[in-house]
């Protein structure tokens, strides 16, 4: 006889962008490293991807934070959005760590000296703020996060010629001043400007060598002490926060460029006007021995709901479903 399946899940939103931390109903995954036990999740229960996070119990938007043993630090984490896997996410790491909070079950010595993550994109270490025993803030120490390549140029469907800068924040982004744009930076406009962030990554994926595979488009506009963030992930999907890991790449980007000097500070804005505070504490080196920064990033999350998800045995849409 079949019998239900039953998830237990805390829902929460960093500056308006949902993470889904599943605390149960996530078989066992095999692997040494949390990169192994994410990769056995994807080839083998990668319908709990869609289950999870597709309608009715979620949407285009919503990121799963998956919590996996480590050997490595004191915590596996692994990130699983409703199309796609990420190696990092800095929303859904502080969003992990606010869900922790509000359950009680942050760790011994958290408020002293915080905790490591071992994520598929290295081990990062968050901290948090306090007032009277309430975490009020998490403070994210992110993975070296350096520019890839500067000044590429490119013709983009619509938007013509259009310059951006490749820099990795934990994901590869495409770093684009939304001035080249001919569109409002506000909410109201955000399905348009994921068509143009979209048409900047077709063609930057069309275009030969150079640079790394583009996962995201961060367009940025400045503002007082820092910049206004749009990260696009899809044609129809948008980051709600400042986006965690394209901040860092943000920052690299201005270290590199001589805009922004160690233990300066920078202010990641949303298009809701929410921001996290950033800056860059250390030097270091990337994958491949280029220059790179550490970055740090803090913001806050908030809980949305602590809820039971039920698939029945005879529900007609197991995988769930997203609209085109």
């Amino acid at each position: 006889m079949r019998t239900n399946r039953l998830f237990t899940v805390i829902d929460s939103h960093t500056a308006g962008h949902p993470t889904r931390t599943v605390t149960a109903g996530i078989p066992p995954l095999r692997g040494q490293s949390v990169r192994e036990q994410r990769d056995d999740f994807r080839a083998n229960h990668d319908g709990l991807r869609t289950l999870l996070l597709h309608e009715p119990r979620g949407h285009a938007a919503m990121v799963a934070a998956v919590p996996v043993p480590s050997r490595e630090a004191d915590q596996g984490l692994f990130f699983v959005f409703s199309y796609s896997y990420a190696d990092m996410c800095g929303h859904a790491t502080i969003g992990y760590v606010a869900s922790l909070a509000a359950m009680g079950a942050l760790p011994s010595g958290f408020e002293q000296s915080g905790m490591s993550i071992e994520t598929p994109a290295g081990i990062v270490h968050v901290t948090g703020t306090f007032e009277a025993g309430r975490l009020t803030s998490v403070v994210l120490r992110n993975v070296p996060s350096f520019v890839a390549a500067s000044d590429i140029t490119i013709e983009a469907e619509g938007l013509g010629t259009v310059t951006c800068d490749i820099a990795y924040g934990g994901i590869v982004y495409a770093l684009v001043d939304a001035h080249q744009v001919d569109l409002p930076f506000d909410i109201a406009h955000a399905s348009r400007w994921c068509r143009a962030g979209m048409a900047i990554k077709e063609a930057l994926d069309g275009r030969s060598g150079g640079h790394p595979q583009v996962s995201s488009v961060l367009f940025h506009q400045a503002i007082e002490g820092g910049a206004r963030h749009l990260v696009v992930l899809a044609g129809n999907k948008f980051d709600r926060s400042p986006c965690g890991t394209g901040t860092s790449a943000r920052l690299a980007q201005l270290h590199a460029r001589g805009k922004l000097a160690v233990d300066a500070p920078y202010r990641a804005e949303n298009i809701l006007g929410v921001p996290f505070a950033a800056k860059v504490i250390g030097l270091s080196e990337g994958k491949d021995g280029q220059p790179a920064v550490i970055p740090e990033v803090r913001g806050m999350a908030h809980v949305c709901a602590f809820s039971t998800l039920v698939l029945e045995a005879d529900d007609p849409l197991p995988a769930g479903f997203l609209p085109g």
